[in-house]
């Protein structure tokens, strides 16, 4: 019994040791590494070789609105995409397919911001740009 339970022990040590060191790697999409990620909302995140980026919204979901921010630097420094504004607007309900990626966007910027509800749901950084600052806190 007692070699059943050291063996029972040893597999849950592995398996969470595996879970913890999964979720400290960054998921990356392209030349982008997500920053934040709610996957309640963002199921998936797809960048094509021309840059434009698609999301795969939970079907619960592609009834909001989404708000995107560009910038240079880390939440700061916005600038103003093609139609002059600071915020690029996703309209709710726009035939979103359920299950199938939408909401695309091409941008130069080394982050983009996604919110839906006053919320970042998204925030995606150049992988090479991120990968040179020093951890928070440093």
């Amino acid at each position: 019994m007692k070699r059943l339970a050291s063996l029972f022990a040893t597999v849950l040590i592995s398996l969470l040791a595996k879970n913890i060191a999964a979720a400290d790697q960054a998921e990356i999409f392209g030349p982008y590494t997500a920053l934040l990620r709610n996957a309640d909302i963002i199921k998936d995140v797809k960048v094509e070789e021309n840059g434009r980026i698609y999301l795969l919204l939970d079907p619960a979901s592609k009834e909001k609105e989404i708000i995107l921010k560009n910038s240079m630097a880390p939440k700061s420094g916005y600038r103003k995409w093609f139609n002059g504004e600071f915020e690029l607007i996703s309209p709710a309900n726009q035939g979103k397919q359920p299950n199938a990626y939408t909401d695309f966007v091409t941008t130069s910027a080394n982050y983009v911001e996604y919110y839906m509800d006053g919320e970042l749901i998204l925030h995606l950084g150049k992988t090479e740009i991120v990968s040179k600052q020093p951890p928070a806190g440093k």
